[in-house]
């Protein structure tokens, strides 16, 4: 079915269809001879087996140093797909079928938690399909790959919307999971085949706009298995998954059964994006470029321990695989066909498939030498923020590492990135949970951390802002839960986060009793308002909103279940918090000229007025903002961050007017009485001297 075979001088890696020619090029080190094995479309099935096509083998003479490459002639243009896997003899004599790493689409993962297994025959290359037990140890394929006609960029973009382009500091982010959003029995889809799905979490678009979020960031999307979990228990309610993804299989490829159409995930997907772009708001992914789903020495033989372990993998001395991820491997992201790699991966998905953003999950891990140290200057990062082939996409790092790289500020301070701030997380969790010696902290946090990106304006781009995400407790849970429950992931609750620095108010766990969810929902919206006056950029977990609960689950990974999934019910139920999100999120656009400007003016005070007070006992932070572009506007921010009530003076000479009370709802908010104002428990009130009215519709 191929004419016209001919060795490519530098090929691009990965596998390229325009038009009747067929272009496919390798990185493989060691290696003696390559062969491709096409066999033709189909969706597995248990038991199937399927007979070779067409095999194209590849000597020497098709090799470039380590690149191998090939082009051809297709002489059935009929032909819309096809499955291929590669053959590689090795010089030590033994022989591995592959799946092409660059795949950008797959079979195998129709169905979610169904894991199957593809063996190919040595002697007549027949293919059969497998049902194999759940797990990180197999000896056979765990993907199809599959290739089909593409088009060009130019075709691509034609027609579909145009990116938000949100400025970064304007940006407020919703971190979700997509099968998550919708697959609870409670969403309006729920029994659906779009439950799940890319198609499915456009049906949130209308909640997502009424709600003000700029971004969803979505967990992870790069094909992964989620049948590879290292524990084989089962809970009394369900098996054990990888659900959130960290374990990237194929990076080009979008997860595959997280498409009601499973046979054209990639276009599902890129539908879901103009979507999206059409209703104003952008798509940011989760990434892992810091290890792969090979694990270490006895995970499974995917690509690249086949390919060229030495090159795209950290190595220990003795051989064996350095694991500064925490998950076996680490990729040696410093190697120029690593960083290619990368940088391909994100042109990929930012100019074809059309994401926004991307999040680089344990980010330091890509600031790590070919040897594994630490570099003082992020190089890989610079290169990417300055790379044409990425402008005006957004890039923020997790900055730190599973191996004791932690680099907070250096992304933003040398490569222009936004990171994510744990300082900020775990300071305003310290506030509201009601410890000493943190009103200090909170101030810097409050400012955008300048300490640590620089200056005030520098945080306002730098610093995600994030009081929960995916890993650790929920929102509600912080204000619920001392101590974590991990019991069902069956590791004897030896996982997770050892201080979320939560505090349960007063009973562990879901409670009636009224004065103790008063003080919880008051610290709700508490946290939200301190995330929301923030200077930088502010994140919160899907279902933070309106009090999402794991039961005090802080390491949710392997759970597919109501447990994670979001409970939409909850939307009615805590409807006061949702819409005193919905208002937060409100005030902070509509304040946002004043508040986050170059113009904006810091006065601190005490309490009562008078000159700052950081004592280590003092659990209050009072401030006057004022901006010089808006000469007759002031606001007034005061915290109270003790347990008891605290009183509050500002100026009498003015008439101030409550704008924000976190205790009260709007109709029942109490002006200041002769400059004198009262803050219960764990309240922030704002005030100004100039009514501005706030439309949370």
């Amino acid at each position: 079915m191929f004419q016209s075979i001919r060795p490519l001088s530098n090929p691009e890696i990965g596998g390229h269809w325009l038009g009747n020619r067929l272009k496919l090029g390798l990185f493989a080190t060691n290696t003696v001879s390559i062969s491709y094995l096409f066999y033709p479309h189909f969706l597995p099935q248990p038991g199937d087996k399927l007979d070779l096509l067409s095999q194209i083998q590849l000597d020497t003479s098709f090799q470039s140093d380590d690149l191998w490459g090939w082009e051809a002639e297709l002489c059935r243009t009929e032909t819309a797909s096809m499955i291929y896997i590669i053959q590689l003899e090795k010089t030590d004599g033994t022989t591995h079928f592959v799946i092409d790493p660059y795949a950008k689409d797959s079979r195998g993962g129709e169905k979610w938690g169904v894991p199957l297994g593809f063996i190919v025959d040595k002697q007549n290359y027949s293919l059969s399909v497998i049902s194999r037990q759940s797990g990180k140890e197999f000896n056979g394929l765990r993907r199809l790959p599959v290739i089909a006609p593409e088009t060009t960029l130019n075709q691509i973009n034609s027609q579909r919307p145009s990116r938000p382009n949100h400025p970064i500091e304007q940006s407020i982010v919703y971190e979700c999971h997509l099968r998550g959003m919708t697959r609870s029995p409670t969403s309006l889809i729920a029994n659906s085949s779009l439950s799940g799905t890319y198609k499915g979490l456009v049906n949130c678009i209308p909640y997502l706009k009424s709600l003000g979020i700029t971004a969803i960031e979505l967990l992870p999307v790069f094909d992964f298995d989620e049948n590879e979990t290292l524990y084989s228990a089962t809970t009394k309610k369900h098996s054990l998954l990888n659900y959130w993804g960290y374990s990237p299989l194929l990076f080009f490829a979008p997860k595959q059964n997280y498409a009601a159409d499973v046979e054209n995930a990639v276009q599902e997907f890129k539908a879901m994006v103009d979507k999206f772009h059409q209703a104003d708001l952008e798509i940011w992914l989760d990434v892992v470029f810091n290890h792969t789903a090979e694990f270490g020495e006895d995970g499974p033989v995917d690509h690249f321990k086949a390919l060229a372990a030495e090159n795209w993998y950290l190595r220990d001395e003795d051989g064996s695989y350095t694991n500064h991820s925490g998950c076996g491997n680490t990729l040696r992201c410093a190697q120029p066909t690593t960083k290619k790699m990368i940088r391909n991966c994100l042109y990929y998905w930012s100019n074809v498939i059309g994401v926004d953003g991307f999040r680089f999950d344990l980010a330091t891990i890509l600031n790590r030498d070919c040897s594994g140290e630490i570099m003082d200057f992020p190089k890989l990062l610079w290169e990417l923020n300055n790379d044409p082939g990425l402008h005006d996409i957004k890039l923020i790092s997790e900055p730190w590492d599973a191996a004791g790289g932690y680099e907070l500020g250096k992304a933003a301070s040398f490569a222009g990135w936004t990171e994510w701030n744990d300082k900020f997380r775990d300071t305003v969790r310290r506030a509201i949970r009601g410890d000493d010696n943190i009103i200090d902290e909170l101030k810097e946090s409050l400012l955008g951390s300048p300490m640590v990106f620089g200056s005030v304006e520098k945080g306002r781009k730098g610093s995600l802002n994030f009081i929960t995400s995916h890993d650790g407790m929920t929102m509600m849970d912080l204000v619920s839960y001392n101590n974590k429950h991990n019991q069902e992931n069956c590791e004897d609750n030896y996982d997770g986060h050892y201080s979320d620095f939560s505090n349960n108010c007063g009973a562990e766990g879901a409670t009636n009793n009224s004065e103790i969810l008063k003080i919880r929902f008051r610290k709700l919206r508490m946290f939200h308002c301190l995330l929301q006056l923030s200077n930088g950029i502010p994140m919160f977990v899907g279902g933070d909103e309106f009090g999402r609960t794991q039961l005090g689950n802080n390491n949710a990974y392997c759970l597919d279940s109501p447990l994670t999934w979001i409970d939409w019910t909850l939307a009615t139920k805590h409807k006061q918090l949702l819409e005193f999100t919905k208002r937060m999120i409100t005030l902070r656009k509509q304040l946002a000229s004043l508040l986050f400007s170059k113009n904006s003016n810091y006065q601190w005070f005490n309490a009562l007025g008078g000159p700052e007070d950081l004592a280590s006992h003092i659990r209050t932070l009072h401030y006057q903002l004022t901006n010089d572009e808006w000469p007759e506007r002031s606001l007034r921010v005061m915290i109270n961050c003790f347990d008891k009530p605290v009183k509050f003076e500002v100026p009498a000479d003015k008439s101030w007017q409550v704008l924000l009370d976190t205790d009260k709802e709007p109709e029942d908010y109490i002006a200041p009485v002769d400059g004198g104002a009262w803050l219960e428990g764990f309240t922030v009130q704002v005030l100004k001297n100039e009514i501005i009215s706030i439309d949370a519709s």
